[in-house]
């Protein structure tokens, strides 16, 4: 019998949600050495059965029979954001490790839902905040975990660019914040590494605007989060979806240093008094620094399709080694504070709807 807590047994994966995302993991798990795709399950027959077939796996038309299933391992919840809560809460009272796409929820009774379900379960609660197993960043946040950048004072992070849509989006879910929770939340990567750089923090305030409209949808094109943690460090985010001046990067500053991931140049920068005193890649691979160097110079947009650029297989394929070693218990880099980045998106996007009013 595979055993997935011990180095060699494959993990065996249920996915639920047979979409882009669901499509995407599974390919991934399939081609990594610690994962078998073991059974799918999707409420739309023939997408169940396409991403199934291609797997050998076993077909499901519900989640409730996937995390019954014996076989499985990991549940891995790949379904649209508004619907994480339902299949992740089954999963861990059915003692399975459970792997939620970002973000873990977009409101306080999901989130909630979802971490007192983990709370003295058997199973892992692990959320997909694939930035955090890059490894550049890690390192990052490694240095500032061990006082070589002095005491911390601030990380930041932002992600502004244009981002191109369908002509004719229609009903596209990503675009209607009942379901996506809204761009912050569905653009959560660079405020969760600015909560796991600081921690918890005791204040958060939060800004958007610049609605745009895109079909039948409204969208908040420019959204700005601050936060302050006890110790006195500042949390500062950004995300645009029409800025023309294109940045994307992640920086944590202390007394002592500040080191800089420039996600469009694929670097890591540290700085001391002002001067360079270091830069290495955001990967561990020249070329996945390159792919990133080359998809900051076209055009944006969601995907919707397709296997997405060398750096971001890359960084899929980090975060599965990430995910397999959550697993096995011998990581924390996907399981600590799961929940904060939501819950922090989540309060700044009800402040931000306050002061509008």
């Amino acid at each position: 019998m595979s055993d997935p807590n011990r180095l060699g047994d494959p993990i065996r994966v249920g996915v639920v949600g047979a979409g882009f995302f669901g499509t995407m993991i599974a390919s991934a798990c399939a081609g990594h050495e610690s994962f078998v795709v073991a059974a799918v399950a999707d409420a739309v027959p023939d997408a169940a059965r396409r991403l199934a077939g291609a797997h050998d796996a076993r077909q499901y038309a519900s989640f409730t029979e996937l995390v019954d299933d014996a076989a499985v391992d990991l549940v891995v919840v790949a379904t649209p954001n508004h619907l994480h809560a339902e299949p992740a809460v089954a999963a861990l009272r059915a003692g399975k490790h459970v792997f939620v796409e970002k973000p873990l929820g977009i409101d306080e009774d999901s989130v909630g839902s979802i971490l007192a379900a983990a709370r003295g379960a058997h199973g892992r609660l692990i959320v997909g905040h694939v930035m955090r197993s890059f490894p550049g960043v890690r390192r990052m946040v490694a240095q500032a975990r061990r006082g070589d950048l002095g005491e911390i004072i601030e990380a930041a992070g932002a992600r502004r660019r244009v981002v191109h849509l369908p002509d004719d989006p229609g009903d596209w879910w990503k675009l209607d914040r009942r379901r996506s929770g809204g761009e912050l939340l569905h653009e959560i990567h660079e405020l969760d590494l600015v909560v796991w750089a600081l921690g918890e923090p005791s204040e958060v305030l939060g800004m958007t605007g610049a609605p745009l409209a895109h079909g039948e949808h409204l969208v908040d094109s420019d959204i700005v989060t601050e936060l302050r943690t006890p110790s006195g460090a500042l949390g500062r985010h950004s995300v645009s979806t029409s800025a023309h001046r294109a940045e994307w990067w992640f920086r944590i500053s202390g007394t002592e240093a500040s080191v800089e991931a420039d996600f469009r140049a694929g670097t890591v920068t540290r700085y001391e008094d002002g001067v360079i005193a270091e830069v290495t890649g955001v990967f561990d691979h020249p070329a996945s620094d390159e792919s990133l160097r080359e998809s900051a110079e076209t055009a944006q947009s969601y995907n919707t399709g397709g296997p997405g650029p060398l750096w971001m297989r890359t960084a899929v394929a980090c975060e599965l080694d990430e995910v397999a070693a959550a697993v096995r218990g011998t990581s924390t880099t996907l399981t600590e504070h799961p929940a904060t980045a939501a819950l922090v998106a989540i309060r700044a996007n009800t402040l931000a709807a306050e002061a509008a009013r």
